[in-house]
């Protein structure tokens, strides 16, 4: 008797942390608590809004080269303004928290599972407030939840899930790597084909409604290198040493000017390619046991933080992928991810010390908000090493003790996980 409460204490355990942060969260949004320095949260919202005056238009905002996002984006924008409340700017709020709400619950019912941890519902609950009230006034807490959602499907519904990860990639492309981690034939085959089938059909509907819709490639093809990125940090150190570049305001984002930056820049697009295939070929060499239902959420995380480092945009909200695949991940015990997800958690709270508090301070590039931004980088990238380790870890073992099928892919699950599936 003694042993059931204290595990329903754990069950329950992050329910009253989440309440309070979210309480905390929710005041700072609707200004019932003055942050010390600007969060830039009204400038963010009132650019979505005015996204939104072009699509009650019939358009998309042609021209505006703020606009960045593949077409399914545009639901985003246009859901909060279905919300009973008066302004966008309120209801945008509610929103966010509302999909919060959602992914919270999801969490702390699979840790509930046979097999399962609560650390997930953890990792959510702590991971979100220490980027601040950001997260809530950001478009990528909306494509985190449906990717969660999509994570939570695949094990058990290929088809859902994949339908998820296609919905998701047509607001924002990363969502489609959790695929990677689908593991028997049959399964890939149909999460794909129903990803592909559902990403197609909602892009080309959208073009049709509402001309514009393939505009934002421009926007992205012309982005630079954005200071906060991983390629920014060797110019914040050269500037103390005679680098004459200069930081300007471009895309909606401060970038960097000046000799090597585009080069730099084209660099990172050329490791994003091979990381990815890298990456591709990694899990073509994974053995059949890898392929649990933790597997979608370790590979999708090692290729989000792949597509992080060779970014040339990372904006402080990127985090919030991050702490989705992470929080999905460790409610596996079996993931091997728990230390990645600390170290990232640990990088949340380096993110909100950049932005908003001495965002300014690396605007100019002085040494203290240069060490923040190396330190937050190293953070993240420790996280990744581990996480890639694990699967090369993974890969070298099966190659030297058992054959690889082809493909790498794995005709069922472990026992393990079709107990956990079927219970």
């Amino acid at each position: 008797m003694i042993g059931h409460q204290g595990d329903r204490e754990r069950q329950a355990g992050p329910l009253f942390e989440w309440g309070i942060s979210r309480l905390l969260m929710l005041m700072l949004v609707f200004g019932l608590i003055p942050m010390p320095v600007v969060d830039g949260n009204d400038g963010e919202i009132a650019i979505y809004q005015g996204w939104l005056h072009n699509f009650q238009s019939w358009s998309y905002p042609v021209g505006d080269v703020t606009w960045q996002y593949p077409p399914g984006m545009s639901l985003a924008i246009l859901a909060p303004a279905l919300l009973p409340v008066v302004a966008y700017k309120q209801a945008f709020y509610l929103a966010a928290f509302l999909v919060d709400t959602a992914v919270f619950a999801a969490l702390v019912r699979t840790g509930r599972r046979s097999g399962r941890s609560m650390m997930g519902a953890w990792v959510w609950t702590l991971g979100i407030p220490l980027l601040g009230s950001m997260p809530y006034a950001r478009l990528d807490i909306m494509v985190t939840g449906i990717c969660v959602a999509a994570l939570l499907w695949l094990p058990t519904r290929a088809g859902v899930g994949g339908a998820l990860a296609g919905v998701g990639a047509t607001m924002k492309l990363w969502p489609v790597l959790v695929l990677l981690g689908v593991g028997s034939t049959d399964a890939v085959r149909t999460a794909w084909k129903r990803a592909l089938g559902v990403a197609a059909a909602l892009s080309l509907a959208l073009g049709a409604v509402l001309p514009g819709a393939w505009s934002f490639l421009s926007g992205q093809r012309d982005r630079g290198l954005q200071i906060e990125s991983f390629g920014a940090l060797p110019f914040h150190v050269a500037r103390h040493f005679g680098w004459p570049g200069q930081v300007q305001l471009a895309y909606g984002a401060m970038q960097f000017t000046g000799p090597y930056v585009e080069i730099t820049a084209h660099a990172l697009l050329v490791m994003n390619v091979l990381g990815l295939a890298w990456l591709v070929w990694l899990r073509l060499r994974l053995p059949a046991s890898f392929f649990t239902g933790a597997a979608p959420s370790v590979l999708g995380l090692a290729a989000v933080l792949l597509c992080i480092f060779t970014s040339r945009v990372f904006s402080p909200q990127f985090m919030i992928w991050a702490v989705g695949l992470a929080a999905v991940g460790t409610s596996w015990r079996t993931s091997g991810i728990r230390v990645p997800a600390r170290l990232i958690l640990a990088a949340c709270g380096f993110t909100l010390v950049l932005y908003p508090f001495t965002y300014w301070n690396l605007i100019n590039g002085t040494w203290s908000a240069v060490v923040t931004l190396a330190v937050r980088d190293a953070l993240l990238l420790a996280a990744a090493v581990l996480v890639l380790r694990r699967l090369r870890t993974a890969a070298t073992t099966a190659a030297g003790t058992e054959p690889v099928q082809a493909g790498g892919l794995v005709p069922r699950p472990h026992a393990a996980d079709e107990a956990v599936a079927t219970g």
